[in-house]
């Protein structure tokens, strides 16, 4: 059997290390120290490759490392990543500079400046001594106001031998630093070995419905002045590697000029020089005197599925219109066959739109590249409420409402005010105009970067995100029953469905992109939009978790990509990163801020933590830590306000839902305390008393709702008249039993009795809740109501007992209530019916009875039942 532990998820040639890549590699308990190094094997070659520690176990030992390699490492199907005997790091490739700002200089010749306290992101790019970029910076408008950048801070946050990543922190202002908006970090990531850099950018909204966004983005300058005007060239991507080609004096056809091979040259990026002799015309300074200079390009994707190009020589003249297409590649070059340029790109161009990208200023010394990530040519971006309020002044009447539309409305919580949005850029550096392959290779680069993954089994083996998922039976050379091959069709034709509705349906745009919607109409043949709390998704009953798990269950690089989109989205989009409800997300709803059920559950970091530990994103991990003390957010904002009276709450403390809530701070502090990052010991403490907490309750799990204080995690039973016990149908339905599972089994050997004492309330209250009347009195004295529905969700408690218990009946028992009790059962036909005009709006396929509630649970129940109890599948 092989010993390959790594393998590519995108990348499927030598190109794919070009450009530097890198991977999150997970270990076994106590198998590897603090300070171990690793090579890289493959076939009869050994590469050095640079480690980070990302995450230990609880007694220590490495969890997850962090590898960067770019191309000297030669290009491999598999690769295996194994203990190294050296003693020392590898040798570095790219090395740093701090005098009176940051310079990085990598073995590839590139060498990058960076100053703090001005406008310039980025003060300098060069390639081997020349220079392609001459400064970068963020600009934006607000309103229509121009605003510019103030860079607060420029950090070196990470350096290995392989890679660096410089932080760059800044905000938009205009006038005077008074007036700032905007925050931003952006994120250069140089690689020893590769001549492109990446740039992650991440601001923070923090704008009211009154001052709407009116552009943003982000601005290089390229020198061009030792260049002909009929030498610097242009080049735009447009679709699938496609390149639109094109010089700032254009040579080609025109009636009288140069000859053949100057114009062929012209076109083909290649420096050319003109001379009397070879001139077809007249003088040839004179007749290049009436060849216009195309000062300015436009490229701008309005939509998802159509974009213009443009061009004109100078302000106040026509526009002139080159050619359109569908959807561009979001990539250009300026630059000149002499001296090279600077190729830019940004991921999900035409996914995020409105986006544009401008060529601007090329007959000056410097021409600038601007790359809009919101374009100025859109409608200013209106984060008003989408209803006037409908006279919904007291709860009675919001409740009233909830009945109808399932929106959970209330005035003033629909802003958008500190939301945020991270958007992916590539720089490429050029020696010379690249050739159209060259160019397509960087498009086809940017739409879909290359990836490299530790292989499932590995993963599997070492016991991560443990308790939730397994390999597929085929990657475990296992022999599927024909009820798992059903359950896995079934997996198949959800995620299949789902990846083609976003397609079909377009949820693409600036703020929509990465999210799918709640609910389908099949009387009026589409999803409810416009219908509160049945529109945007929003993580409801965990659709991340589900995209995750099954990603890890198939190993599909499909489901990666819509899983990484989603993380993007929810994480930032629908949660608040400053502001009065910072720390919580947003309930499902019109808009994605709209709802005022603001809650731990949706800005939950177990949506977020597979994401980061399989590619060590550093904005990822951001959003985690800045999640680490969101229990306080429970002292401004009472989840049960509407709902529920309650005795008057101890100074300090906080109603606090255990499922909804708990779960959320566990997997924070879970999080903190594997990354041993600021706080972790706080955020340990903190799991152990929410835990001892909950198992000192004395209905346990089925108190539902406790007192707890944010600081010290001191829990406290609720006096009357909140009910001493209340058992709810969506506690356990966003992520609380995944994420107690790799709690328990976290600190099994460090807090043995803590494990001991949590199991006590845990698989009593996993057995009641599809056991049924008698097994509730025997564990509780009380029966559960009706409302405890999702009865095939709750099969994986079920499930997670009888795996604590090896109870063959048990395990029998949780398949039964998977296949035929609620939800998607044995019974349920999974029809799609093709659509079509005119009794559609589009061609595609519709499934009348589908829910997103549904299939995400289908899918996290399904993947967890087949990890614990596969083998009693029969």
């Amino acid at each position: 059997m092989s010993s390959a532990n790594v393998r590519w998820l995108r990348g499927n040639h030598f190109e794919a290390l070009s450009n530097g890549v890198s991977f999150g590699m997970p270990w076994p308990q106590g198998v590897y120290q603090t300070g171990q190094k690793f090579d890289l094997k493959a076939e009869e070659n050994v590469y050095l490759v640079d480690s980070r520690e990302i995450a230990y176990w609880a007694d220590g030992s490495l969890k997850w490392t962090l590898h960067s390699i770019s191309s000297h490492v030669d290009y491999h199907e598999l690769y295996t990543l194994e203990a190294s005997s050296r003693g020392e790091d590898a040798p570095p490739g790219v090395g740093v500079e701090r005098k009176a700002g940051i310079s990085v200089k990598s073995r590839h010749g590139l060498h990058l400046e960076f100053h703090s306290g001005d406008a310039s992101v980025l003060d300098s790019m060069v390639l081997y001594g020349e220079t392609v970029c001459s400064g970068a910076t963020v600009v934006a408008s607000i309103d229509g106001v121009e605003y510019g950048t103030h860079v607060v801070s420029v950090e070196v946050e990470n350096e290995t031998s392989h890679r660096v990543v410089i932080k760059v922190s800044a905000v938009m202002i205009t006038g005077t630093l008074s007036t700032s908006h905007l925050p931003f970090d952006l994120r250069f990531y140089i690689y020893s070995d590769s001549p492109t850099v990446k740039l992650v950018h991440s601001f923070v909204h923090d704008l009211d419905a009154n001052q709407p966004l009116t552009s943003l983005g982000l601005r290089f300058s390229v020198p061009l002045s030792r260049s002909k005007l009929y030498n610097r060239h242009v080049r735009l991507g447009g679709s699938k590697g496609g390149s639109w080609k094109e010089e700032v004096q254009g040579l080609s056809g025109l009636w009288h000029g140069p000859k053949k091979h100057v114009r062929v040259d012209q076109s083909r990026g290649k420096a050319v020089v003109l001379s009397q002799e070879e001139w077809e015309g007249n003088d040839l300074n004179r007749d290049l005197s009436f060849v216009p200079l195309w000062r300015d390009y436009s490229l701008s994707q309005l939509s998802s599925d159509g974009f213009t190009i443009k061009k004109r020589t100078q302000p106040g003249c026509a526009w002139v219109k080159t050619i359109g297409g569908g959807r561009a590649d979001g990539t250009a070059y300026v630059g000149s066959a002499e001296y090279g340029g600077l190729a830019v790109g940004m991921s999900d161009f035409w996914e995020r739109y409105p986006t544009q990208i401008d060529l601007s200023e090329l007959d000056a010394q410097d021409g600038v590249i601007t790359q809009w990530l919101y374009s100025p040519l859109a409608e200013p971006l209106d984060t008003s409420p989408y209803h006037d309020g409908l006279a919904l002044n007291s709860y009675p009447d919001q409740l009233e409402a909830l009945n109808v539309t399932y929106e959970d409305y209330e005035s003033g919580f629909a802003t958008a005010n500190g939301i945020g949005r991270t958007n992916i850029f590539f720089l490429r550096a050029y020696g010379s105009t690249p050739s159209a392959e060259q160019f397509g290779l960087f498009s086809s680069f940017v739409r879909d970067p290359p990836l490299l993954l530790s292989t499932q089994t590995h993963m599997h083996a070492a016991e991560v995100f443990h308790g939730c998922w397994a390999p597929e039976s085929r990657n475990l050379g296992l022999k599927a029953t024909q009820k798992e091959t059903d359950i896995e069709n079934r997996l198949d034709l959800l995620f299949n469905f789902y990846k083609n509705q976003i397609e079909q349906n377009r949820w693409y745009g600036f703020w929509d992109h990465g999210d799918v919607q709640h609910t389908y109409d099949p009387y009026r043949r589409a999803w409810r939009y416009d219908v509160g709390g049945f529109a945007w998704d929003n993580s409801e009953l965990s659709t991340d978790l589900w995209l995750w798990t099954y990603f890890l269950h198939t190993g599909r690089s499909d489901v990666f990509k819509v899983a990484e989109a989603m993380t993007r989205h929810t994480g930032e989009v629908d949660v608040y990163h400053s502001g009065e409800f910072k720390g919580f997300g947003t309930r499902h709803g019109v808009q994605h801020f709209s709802d005022s059920s603001k809650q731990l559950r949706i800005s939950n970091a177990l949506y977020r933590r597979v994401y980061f530990f399989l590619t060590g994103d550093e904005r990822t991990g951001d959003l985690i830590t800045q999640l680490r003390d969101a229990q306080n957010a429970l002292l401004t904002l009472d989840s049960h306000r509407k709902v529920q009276a309650h005795a008057i709450i101890p100074r300090g403390f906080a109603m606090t839902n255990i499922g909804l809530d708990c779960g959320a701070l566990f997997a924070t502090w879970l999080t903190n305390w594997e990354r041993r990052t600021t706080g972790w010991t706080h955020s340990e403490q903190g799991i152990v008393s929410l835990l001892e907490g909950i198992s000192s309750l004395d209905h346990g799990l089925a108190a539902n709702a406790i007192l707890l204080n944010p600081t010290s995690a001191e829990v406290r039973p609720c006096p009357p008249p909140t009910p001493a016990y209340s058992i709810s149908h969506l506690s356990m339905l966003f992520g609380f039993p995944e994420i107690i599972a790799e709690v328990l089994h976290y600190l099994r050997d460090k807090y043995p009795q803590v494990v001991e004492n949590f199991i006590r309330v845990w698989i009593p209250y996993c057995r009641a809740y599809n056991g049924g009347h008698e097994i509730q009195r025997s564990k509780y004295g009380f029966t559960f109501p009706k409302r405890a529905t999702w009865r095939q969700s709750h099969s994986t408690l079920t499930a997670f007992a009888a795996r604590w218990g090896n109870d063959e009946s048990l395990a029998e028992m949780a398949w039964e209530q998977f296949f035929h009790t609620d939800g998607f059962t044995m019974s349920h036909e999974f029809t799609f019916t093709q659509t079509k005009p005119p009794e559609h709006f589009s061609e595609g396929e519709e499934a009348k009875w589908i829910t997103t509630n549904e299939a995400a649970r289908y899918g996290v129940s399904a993947i967890s039942n087949l990890a614990n109890i596969r083998s009693f599948l029969t």
